[in-house]
């Protein structure tokens, strides 16, 4: 549930004004915990948000083959219920991380995520 709650946060305000204690909830929530997120009372804005996170996130060497299928699942039914699609990534604009930029952000978590570097391993424990 406190993985819920913070997914619900950071997706639904500009990721510049993200708490690093919600970044961290969810990402070892997903990375270590099987989450998926409850993404069914989403708008279209937060739908973007939630894209980017999944994406993110889910590309980690710590989540398993079968928990990226089920995020990418996600991602998917996201992108056909709002009609996103990609958008084309602007090397020049580097700003933003690219899958940000993808789809359609103006703001990123990559700063928060570097700082998650201890977690990304699957020998980690969670206490």
């Amino acid at each position: 549930m406190k993985a819920q709650h913070a997914f619900d946060r950071l997706v639904s305000r500009d990721f510049q004004e993200a708490s690093s204690e919600d970044v961290k909830s969810v990402a070892l929530a997903v990375w270590h915990e099987n989450f998926v997120p409850d993404v069914s009372q989403l708008d279209a804005r937060s739908a973007r948000a939630a894209n980017y996170l999944l994406d993110r996130l889910m590309r980690y060497n710590c989540v398993t083959p079968e928990e990226q299928k089920k995020l990418l699942d996600v991602v998917n039914l996201l992108s056909r219920q709002f009609r996103i699609g990609k958008t084309t990534v602007m090397p020049h604009d580097r700003k933003v991380d690219k899958y940000a930029r993808k789809w359609g952000l103006k703001s990123d978590l990559k700063l928060m995520l570097r700082a998650m570097l201890p977690y990304q391993t699957r020998h980690y424990r969670h206490t």
